[in-house]
């Protein structure tokens, strides 16, 4: 559980004064809900963040107030320091499937022995109920060569989730070698026609 305050001023000068207190500013959102600002201990929404990830489900008890179970939609971070500067929290309604992202982790990259691999999606776009939403999905890439690719639809996913991405995207892949190219002709014998160019005039 996060406790949380009702925000009583606004604007850039409030906010950068909240932070200075150790406090984020949010927004709850939600149907037939009233949208309302409020501040969050910086430390209770760390904690459960790194605890249960960047989709973590929990409670906001509003002082005051109402407690809602809520999910993170969207998260703003600073660009120079490890440091979240405002959220904005969907509350769940029973019954409701969500729309969120999910990352992709690369299991036995380091087997790979040949060629490099690359992945091209970090994130899988799924609907399901909040219980059924993972912290991760995997993909193993240990008997993948020179060539093979793994797409969406290679991906292990439960019944009772929707994959919203495409299930042709390419995932990961295994690229050859890069191969330095040699200096090319015309890069050798730029400075001698800057120089004729320059004389000529």
């Amino acid at each position: 559980k996060v406790n949380a305050i009702l925000r009583t001023e606004v604007g850039s000068s409030a906010a950068n004064r909240a932070r200075r207190e150790k406090k984020v500013t949010a927004v709850v959102n939600g149907k037939g809900i009233t949208s309302t600002a409020v501040l969050l201990d910086s430390k209770e929404l760390d904690n459960v963040l790194k605890t249960l990830g960047k989709n973590a489900i929990f409670d906001v008890a509003v002082q005051d107030g109402e407690t809602h179970q809520v999910i993170i939609k969207e998260i703003q971070n600073a660009t120079l320091v490890n440091q979240i500067l405002d959220v904005e929290l969907q509350v769940i309604q029973k019954g409701e499937k969500l729309t969120v992202t999910v990352p992709i982790n690369v299991l036995n990259a380091e087997n790979v022995k040949r060629g490099i691999v690359s992945q091209t999606l970090n994130e899988l776009e799924i609907e399901t109920l909040p219980t059924n939403i993972p912290t991760e999905f995997t993909v193993d890439v240990s008997a993948l060569e020179i060539g093979d690719a793994l797409t969406v639809s290679d991906i292990t996913v439960d019944k009772a989730i929707t994959v919203l991405s495409d299930a042709e995207q390419s995932v990961v892949s295994v690229l050859p070698p890069s191969v330095e190219e040699p200096e090319t002709a015309v890069e050798a014998v730029e400075p001698e026609l800057i120089g004729e160019k320059e004389e000529a005039k």
